[in-house]
């Protein structure tokens, strides 16, 4: 098994590619909404927080970044998330979760 396949090619291998360590990660536990906006796809990822700042703390749901895609690269990763979930054994059309987004 593959934990680390390589990056997918862009269309044009003469563009390289660089790394930058320094580049934030999101961690998201959900989908918040999906738009598309002048031909944009946008993708708004939320995570489960508790404020416990407050007496009585409560989850909540907070935005935690947006991604904006153009549709050729919002295509190129909706197959490749969906070629990596099923070379990893996991089903890309069954969601375990409760749905976030209309």
């Amino acid at each position: 098994m593959n934990m680390f396949p390589p990056p997918i090619p862009p269309a044009s291998n003469t563009i390289p590619l660089v790394d930058n360590p320094f580049t934030p990660e999101i961690f998201a536990t959900g989908v918040a909404g999906l738009s598309v906006i002048n031909g944009v796809v946008c993708i708004t990822v939320e995570s489960a927080r508790c404020d416990h700042s407050k007496p009585q703390p409560s989850l909540e749901r907070v935005v935690v970044g947006r991604i904006a895609l153009s549709v050729p690269a919002a295509q190129t990763l909706l197959t490749g998330l969906y070629d990596f979930m099923g070379n990893h054994g996991i089903n890309p059309m069954m969601s375990t979760g409760t749905p976030t987004c209309q």
